[in-house]
C-alpha cells in the first residue's frame, strides 16, 4: 500500500502521530547533543517533566550515574561514552546500553537498545534516536 498526501500538512500529521503514540522511546537531538523532541513513551521511560527534557542532553535526562566522571574539558560528557558517540554520528548507529541511572532519587539498571539515524531540516543536521527499554526482560 503506497500512501498519497495532497498536502505536506497532512504527511507531517501522520508522521508527528505515528512518532507521538510509538510504543518506544523516540526523541530527536541537536548538533549539541540538546533534546528538541521527544515522545510520551521518553517522558514515561525518563520520569521527567517536559521542562527538564527539552534543551538538556540525553544523559543529564536520565540522570546518568557515570555524568561527570572523566569528563572532557569542551562538555559534561564522559570520554568514552557510547551515547556521545551514538549522538555524534561517530562509527556506531546503535548500542546495547547497561548503565546506572538516577531515577526519582534512586539508583536503577537500565538495559537500554538505541538506535540513532541522522536526519537533516532546512539544512541543519539531527539525531533521531529510537529507545528499546529492554530493562524487565533480563
Amino acid at each position: 500500500m503506497r500512501l498519497e498526501f495532497v498536502r505536506i500538512e497532512e504527511a507531517n500529521d501522520l508522521v508527528n502521530q505515528l512518532i507521538e503514540h510509538h510504543p518506544q522511546a523516540i526523541f530527536l537531538t541537536d548538533h549539541d547533543f540538546k533534546v528538541k523532541y521527544f515522545n510520551k513513551s521518553f517522558q514515561k521511560l525518563t520520569k521527567s517533566d517536559k521542562g527538564d527534557i527539552i534543551d538538556h542532553e540525553f544523559c543529564e535526562i536520565m540522570g546518568c550515574t557515570q555524568r561527570g566522571t572523566a569528563v572532557t574539558r569542551e562538555s559534561n560528557f564522559c570520554k568514552k561514552c557510547q551515547m556521545r558517540e551514538l549522538l555524534s554520528g561517530g562509527n556506531l548507529s546503535e548500542v546495547a546500553l547497561i548503565r546506572e541511572f538516577y531515577i526519582n532519587n534512586k539508583i536503577v539498571t537500565k538495559h537500554l537498545h538505541i538506535d540513532t539515524h541522522r536526519v537533516v531540516m532546512h539544512g541543519d543536521k539531527y539525531r533521531l534516536v529510537v529507545i528499546e527499554d529492554r530493562t524487565r526482560k533480563h
